[in-house]
């Protein structure tokens, strides 16, 4: 498993499949700034809205009590490469330039509640019958319509909690725990983009835009279709057991003696398990009878955690590695975020790029095999205001009143 696959890029220029694609983006937080960093990463022009002062994921460290100037690398990922304009929508000459801005763009993205944008005029319906070329992509918590269109709702409510995600993926008997880690929005924001992308290529035959809504609710039950649908079936899909009490032990964690976690990831359990017991140098079980079929091997499986446990409790991880290496077990080391900085894998695959000369990491497709090396970074705070005026048709004078309210902040 040490063999380097260099992969040599198939083109010399740098991929843009979306230049020439404007994205006004009037969102804030994760989910549909996400969607619209990847629309920046792939080569849009989008316009981040913000109000005075800047959008809330500007300060999210400073509001949860670190300290003030705490690097933010959330907001770099969802934000690098985009033109920052303020405008105040909450004034008639504000949202009237947002509407100026809309009449010339390709795509609207926001995540504003549905109940937000219909007291701006920014609704749905309002917005198709005004500019009916434009993509217009929402992005909200529990979709449009139902009892709860307007509740508020982050990853942690209406992705994990709301769709059963959380449930699935915690073990039974222990209590769920309050993820921060925007996973939900990440899930959401690729929903969202493809369905852009999607709309996109339907008005280029078509000429007319489409509504696309993602949200976070249904995004998370059609990551969990599976157990849903089996639930549908009339069967019962349960939370992961205690791993000691699992009855898979060919697709469960174990760890080595320096403390150490890896999964062994032998999905069809008969046909990966003669490559454990080598590799644990107890090859007199290969044709034991208790394991000679998937259903023994679920009988016993309590034997067999027991059993690895004490193998991979002799021995530290470095020395797992090559041994489930060369006995070709399939297996995953699982890494703490200081070891993905150094993963070879990682490098390989041009998973990081840099902003500033600082690590970031990269949109997850590439084209054409292409290190993308530097990106672009976030804006400050209406930094491009009076370009992005001039560039869709404002007056000078125009451009100076509405500039008037989008003094640069700091970036976070």
């Amino acid at each position: 498993m040490t063999s380097s696959n260099a992969v040599l890029p198939l083109s010399d220029q740098p991929a843009q499949p979306l230049k020439g694609v404007r994205v006004i983006e009037f969102a804030h937080w994760m989910a549909g700034p996400l969607s619209g960093g990847l629309l920046a990463d792939w080569g849009a022009d989008v316009i981040k809205v913000e109000p005075p002062g800047g959008e809330p994921m500007r300060t999210i460290f400073a509001k949860m009590g670190a300290r003030a100037g705490t690097p933010n690398a959330a907001f770099t990922l969802a934000n690098r490469g985009k033109r920052s304009l303020v405008l105040d929508v909450k004034t008639d000459e504000g949202l009237a330039a947002l509407g100026k801005l809309l009449a010339n763009a390709d795509v609207l993205l926001t995540n504003l509640r549905p109940d937000a944008l219909q007291r701006l005029g920014l609704g749905a319906a309002e917005i198709r019958q005004k500019y009916p070329r434009l993509v217009y992509c929402s992005v909200s918590a529990y979709g449009w319509g139902g009892p709860d269109q307007d509740r508020p709702g982050y990853d942690i409510a209406a992705f994990y909690g709301r769709t059963g995600v959380a449930h699935e993926i915690t073990t039974a008997g222990t209590p769920p725990p309050a993820l921060l880690q925007g996973i939900g929005d990440a899930f959401t924001a690729m929903t969202a983009t493809t369905g852009i992308l999607a709309a996109l290529m339907e008005r280029h035959q078509t000429g007319q835009g489409r509504v696309v809504e993602a949200s976070l609710m249904r995004t998370g039950m059609w990551a969990l279709g599976g157990e849903l649908g089996q639930q549908a079936l009339g069967g019962n899909p349960k939370p992961p057991k205690p791993r000691e009490q699992s009855r898979t032990p060919m697709y469960n964690s174990y760890r080595t003696a320096d403390d150490r976690w890896f999964f062994l990831v032998g999905v069809e359990a008969r046909r990966h398990l003669p490559t454990v017991l080598r590799a644990i140098g107890r090859e007199d079980l290969v044709d034991d009878e208790r394991f000679k079929d998937g259903r023994g091997i679920g009988t016993h499986a309590a034997e067999l955690i027991a059993l690895f446990d004490q193998a991979f409790n002799s021995q530290p991880m470095a020395y797992w590695a090559e041994q489930l290496d060369r006995h070709e077990v399939w297996w995953a080391p699982i890494q703490v975020p200081a070891e993905v900085l150094n993963d070879q894998q990682a490098e390989a695959i041009g998973a990081w790029t840099t902003v500033e000369g600082k690590q970031s990491v990269d949109a997850p497709v590439r084209f054409d095999f292409m290190p993308r090396g530097e990106a672009p970074r976030a804006p400050q705070t209406g930094e491009h205001t009076a370009q992005v005026l001039a560039d869709y048709g404002f007056t000078a004078e125009e451009v100076q009143r509405l500039s008037a309210v989008a003094a640069p902040g700091e970036q976070p």
